[in-house]
């Protein structure tokens, strides 16, 4: 496998630290993955099983292309000046890099709040893209603030977690106001427009395959997700889910062995693509 090329590439406000895995060369070429990261420390927590599957997929065939969104991790920015339309756009960047390539078959994978950019950037870039992989997808962005702020405040300072905590509160923030949660300044308009963002809405009219799935030891979805996959079923939308015995990685970044999640995911991809291929060629 070739070792992945990292570089800068120019976004929306700033330059964004991007690593390229290209797919090996000995391999059938099964196009290229977008992988969109999770929010605020998640983003690190999940850098080690992100990496060994994106060396896994190029291995089998693919090329995965990862970007640190603008205001995170090695990109140009502070936290605080992220926000989410910015955080699109970025995803436009890496996406016409790709295509300057000549990497046109595009997919794109998304890891919890990833997973809802990439749902949202799908339905507003109105692209085609040959799946979304969406991993421990947050349905709502005002459940995933709520937790994040609940889990990471001071509970001396209940005059803040009350602010924050609680969804009608954190509309009443103002644009000038600093917030600082865990070392993350957040905006408070990246914080309004988080509180809006709902999954179901961005895939109901999904013309990709999406491929849903949740890391517990459960044998189904939980309630709310299933009720988001049951209304696109509804809609037409093509959903697979899996449920897959593992913790959660992105919290507890020791807790998890890479190795077997990443020789799963690209198996998995590699099966799918050897089955649409084998369609493809009977049905022609």
């Amino acid at each position: 496998m070739e070792t992945p090329i990292s570089f800068f590439l120019r976004g929306a406000a700033g330059n964004l630290f991007a690593m390229y895995y290209a797919p090996a060369e000995a391999e059938p070429d099964f196009g290229d993955i977008l992988y969109v990261h999770p929010f605020a420390g998640e983003m690190f927590a999940s850098r080690t099983v992100i990496a060994a599957c994106a060396r896994d997929l190029a291995a089998a065939g693919f090329g995965v292309l990862t970007v640190d969104l603008y205001g995170c991790g090695d990109s140009s920015g502070d936290f605080s000046d992220a926000r989410w339309e910015i955080w699109r756009d970025d995803l436009v960047a890496a996406v016409q890099w790709l295509q300057a390539q000549g990497r046109d078959r595009l997919s794109l994978w998304g890891l919890r709040l990833g997973a809802l950019l990439a749902t949202d950037f799908a339905a507003y870039s109105r692209l085609d893209f040959e799946r979304i992989i969406l991993w421990q997808p947050v349905v709502t962005g005002r459940n995933m603030l709520t937790q994040f702020f609940r889990m990471n405040l001071d509970e001396a300072d209940t005059l803040v977690a009350d602010r924050l905590t609680s969804p009608e509160q954190r509309r009443l923030l103002r644009d000038e106001e600093k917030i600082e949660v865990a070392g993350y300044g957040l905006a408070p308009a990246l914080i309004r427009a988080v509180d809006r963002l709902e999954i179901g809405v961005f895939g109901k009219n999904a013309s990709a395959p999406i491929h849903w799935v949740e890391f517990s030891d459960a044998r189904n979805l939980p309630a709310e997700s299933r009720r988001v996959v049951e209304d696109w079923n509804r809609n037409g939308v093509r959903v697979t889910t899996t449920m897959m015995a593992s913790g959660p990685f992105w919290l507890f970044p020791h807790g998890t062995d890479p190795a077997p999640l990443a020789k799963w995911f690209a198996a998995t991809l590699r099966d799918a693509e050897t089955a649409a291929e084998k369609t493809f060629q009977k049905n022609n």
